[in-house]
């Protein structure tokens, strides 16, 4: 019986002392929470558990190192506040993945963001082919923010009283310069017609090519190139000039 007595109370403590911490410490959305914030309340949450069911230590050392944990969140947070470049370690920037129309795959890189991960992304934002995103920018929550390009139409058919028309799915062919023979068999097309294609653009080789898709609606193709000597041209939103 007193076993559970003190369970009981520590639950209790480790309840209501987690919800002041959590006041104080200030609030976020689920969404909008980064890496160290999703990371730290995973510690927050463990101490407070063990708090609650721990009963080989005192409640109160439990206690006091719940109180210590919040009183460091709550201090990094205001010093972040502060100090802009503090909050750039701690909560990280956000990163530019596609430039222009362009796929930046050493931002991809560092962002540990493989193709799949980017054209998933997009089609959330409602971009199912590559080339209607002229800027694509990946949040310090993990979101990637998408700016379409200008001349995709912000107005529907039916706001005009047309007739819309069907839009298909864009269908890689090639993915970190290799070729994905059975999308092309999928589509009745063969490989030298992918080179030649590629050869009009001068380019030679498949693997020179980070990504390339196909859009059945107008038989066209998009490619991007492992190297897109964009140069100075790129647009930078990062404070770290390197």
């Amino acid at each position: 019986m007193r076993v559970i007595i003190e369970i009981i109370i520590q639950t209790l403590v480790a309840f209501y002392a987690t919800f002041f911490f959590a006041r104080i410490i200030g609030k976020k959305q689920i969404g909008e929470l980064t890496f160290y914030d999703y990371i730290n309340g995973i510690t927050f949450g463990s101490i407070a558990g063990n708090m609650a069911s721990d009963l080989d230590q005192r409640t109160w050392q439990h206690f006091i190192g719940l109180f210590l944990f919040a009183a460091l969140t709550f201090l990094m947070q205001y010093i972040a506040l502060k100090n802009r470049k503090v909050r750039k370690v701690i909560e990280g920037e956000a990163t530019i993945l596609i430039h222009q129309g362009k796929i930046l795959e050493d931002n991809l890189r560092k962002t540990r963001f493989n193709l799949e991960d980017l054209l998933s992304e997009l089609r959330k934002n409602n971009i199912f082919d590559i080339r209607d995103a002229h800027f694509a920018i990946l949040e310090t929550d993990g979101k990637l923010s998408v700016l379409p390009n200008a001349n995709k139409k912000s107005l529907t058919p039916q706001d005009l009283n047309l007739d819309g028309q069907e839009e298909s799915i864009c269908t890689e062919l090639i993915a970190d310069g290799e070729l994905i023979e059975p999308n092309l068999k999928q589509h009745g097309l063969t490989r030298e017609w992918l080179e030649d294609n590629l050869r009009k653009n001068n380019i030679f080789k498949i693997e020179n090519v980070l990504f390339a898709s196909y859009n059945p609606i107008d038989n066209s193709i998009y490619f991007d190139l492992r190297n897109d000597n964009l140069g100075k041209d790129t647009v930078d939103i990062s404070d770290n000039k390197e």
